[in-house]
């Protein structure tokens, strides 16, 4: 997915940026005015954009998201504003997703994996490691079987299959919910551990949100 920024502060641009491209979405450019952006968008392959409301000009946010419906780009909302006006305004346009400032990483990312949803061609593209998924769920790494727990084949399928994207714990409970044992964050959580420790692979636990399979060594 190529997103766009269209943020006046550098700072939490920069810091949007940096959320988003560890869930393997490609920034394309950021904008600091309503010119800028329309610039962009008239020069870019954009997929999505992210845009402030509250931008410096006589013209915000807004009219940035009108723009972009004309080119039929989807986009979410980031604002300071909680008045219900401004939100009405917003929310008639029909983002994607609408986020009060402050914004933390995990709320951040939360909204990136819902908006994923509208790409589906996105996590496929992401899939560039050497592990393969088999049809009776053994794990495969340049062809070899890995001896590993049910417990443990069922989080790193998930995590393979979602390369570089963050799988939810809601995600992960749904598909650990047969097994014979109960199933808890400590499981959950001790499993990530062994994973990370027998195969020497990066998995970022992204708090209040899930796990990402990030980098493998």
């Amino acid at each position: 997915m190529r997103l766009l920024i269209v943020e006046d502060e550098w700072l939490v641009a920069q810091f949007i940026a940096d959320v988003v491209q560890a869930q393997n979405i490609e920034i394309l450019g950021i904008a600091q005015s309503y010119d800028d952006a329309t610039k962009l968008i008239d020069t870019l392959d954009i997929d999505c954009a992210i845009v402030d409301i509250n931008l410096r000009g006589a013209q915000h946010g807004i009219d940035v998201a009108r723009y972009l419906k004309t080119k039929e780009i989807p986009f979410l909302f980031l604002t300071a504003y909680k008045d219900m006006d401004t939100i009405q305004e917003a929310t008639d346009l029909k983002p994607l997703s609408y986020l009060i400032k402050p914004i933390s990483k995990e709320n951040l990312i939360a909204a990136f994996m819902i908006v994923k949803n509208h790409f589906p061609d996105h996590q496929q593209s992401a899939k560039s490691h050497p592990f393969t998924v088999a049809n009776d769920g053994m794990i495969m790494y340049n062809g070899e079987m890995l001896l590993l727990s049910h417990y443990e084949r069922i989080v790193l399928g998930l995590l393979i299959k979602n390369f570089r994207c963050v799988v939810s714990r809601e995600t992960f409970f749904e598909h650990l919910w047969n097994c014979p044992d109960d199933i808890n964050e400590g499981t959950l959580r001790n499993t990530i551990l062994k994973l990370r420790k027998k195969l020497n692979i990066e998995i970022e636990n992204v708090r209040n949100v899930g796990y990402i399979f990030t980098k493998y060594l």
